[in-house]
């Protein structure tokens, strides 16, 4: 029984073509047990969480906090009071931002690189905008990678923050944290982007040592609309909430009111309960297939696509040093033609590849590219589907000529 299997959408065909599916970097498919879950839930245990004392709204609260933990245990967060439910790492990340815009207003500096997706850059870019803080980018090479030497030489004893990516959605490069956290200064914040890495890297928060560590369920397999910002319980005690009402407060007065404890102080509003729930099931089921046994897979799919696309003639692939660490990313190009184009001639064929500049104009603007093909594995994924994708590229070349 193949992998796949586990996965309802692999049943469905694309112009009578079976899918191959590369575009994890944007979303990951989701497993059957995720679907079940939602739907269990739903039809037997359904309520809003916190505060009711009736039957269903306990075991809804019991399913929605038992997730927490899972997702705790899974990131190795030190308390659970440090794992905050959001709608996605894009949410995340702007919670943190315009947070520590209050802490600093003083001033000082935020590091952010080219590498970044917009979600990892205009929230920074924002607050620097209307605040006394400064933003500091590094740039990529030529190549389109990052030098963590580049990042380590820039952190002075005005940075306040460093905003990083821990694995690029546009290249796969994966940066070194522990290498960052070990020879800049103590006091520099680190804020990673964990969108990729979830899914595709061991994560150990307490390990990698960062402050903030942000990142969203539909990326490891879960359901859209949920996202976790996981903080140390200090600096999340000591920062303020920017979203307030429903159940972040402790008590309301006529011209003031109080927080409440965490985790509860940053989740304004109704959650997204049974995304949670889905959350949940999603980590269950990638233990349960052991898949940190995929990462090296990954790595290595990722060094024979790009072999395989540079033997191709025309095609230009970026962030293809051999040298760098990188996973299940690969961004290309076939010059002269568009890379739309190409992702629509590919659609045809069954095979699902992201075309555009994948949220990351800045790295683009540096290539001098307006965007390009990006093709990503996931844990459903082996040599098959690149031989498929290769057939079927060159089938599309011959087309375009």
């Amino acid at each position: 029984m193949s992998l796949r299997d586990d996965f309802p959408i692999f049943k469905r065909q694309i112009r009578n073509n079976p899918i191959t599916y590369l575009d994890s970097a944007a979303s990951t498919q989701k497993p059957k047990v995720v679907i079940e879950a939602i739907k269990n839930f739903y039809e037997s245990s359904y309520e809003n969480v916190h505060r009711g004392m009736n039957s269903l709204s306990i075991s809804a609260t019991d399913h929605f906090e038992r997730a927490r933990e899972n997702i705790r245990e899974f990131i190795n967060a030190k308390s659970f009071n440090e794992v905050i439910f959001t709608s996605g790492a894009t949410d995340s990340i702007n919670i943190i931002a315009n947070a520590l815009a209050n802490k600093f207003k003083d001033g000082g500096e935020i590091i952010v690189s080219e590498l970044e997706h917009h979600s990892n850059y205009l929230p920074w870019l924002k607050i620097c905008n209307k605040s006394k803080l400064d933003l500091k980018i590094i740039p990529i090479d030529k190549n389109g990678a990052i030098d963590e030497k580049q990042i380590i030489k820039n952190c002075t004893k005005d940075t306040k923050v460093l905003a990083i990516t821990h694995m690029s959605n546009t290249t796969g490069q994966i940066i070194d944290l522990n290498l960052i956290r070990k020879s800049i200064p103590s006091d520099v914040l680190i804020a990673v982007d964990g969108c990729q890495s979830i899914a595709h890297c061991d994560i150990d928060v307490q390990k990698m040592d960062c402050d903030f560590y942000s990142f969203s369920s539909h990326k490891i397999y879960g359901p859209s609309g949920v996202g976790i910002l996981y903080g140390k319980e200090f600096l999340l005690d000591e920062l303020e909430p920017t979203n307030v009402g429903g159940g972040m407060i402790n008590q309301v007065n006529e011209n003031d009111f109080t927080y409440a404890m965490l985790p509860n102080k940053f989740e304004a509003g109704t959650p997204p309960i049974e995304a949670v729930v889905g959350f949940s099931a999603a980590i269950d089921y990638v233990k349960s297939v052991n898949f940190k046994n995929f990462f090296e897979k990954e790595k290595n799919l990722r060094s024979d696509l790009i072999k395989a696309l540079q033997d191709i003639s025309n095609i230009e692939v970026y962030g293809s040093d051999s040298s760098l660490d990188a996973s299940s990313i690969v961004s290309f190009n076939l010059l002269g033609h568009n890379y739309n184009d190409i992702a629509t001639f590919l659609d045809q064929y069954g095979i699902m590849i992201r075309g555009g500049h994948h949220c990351c104009q800045r790295f683009m603007k540096k290539l001098d590219i307006p965007g390009s093909c990006r093709a990503s594995f996931g844990i459903y994924n082996d040599l098959n589907d690149i031989d498929i994708f290769i057939d079927s590229l060159k089938k599309t070349i011959k087309l375009l000529q």
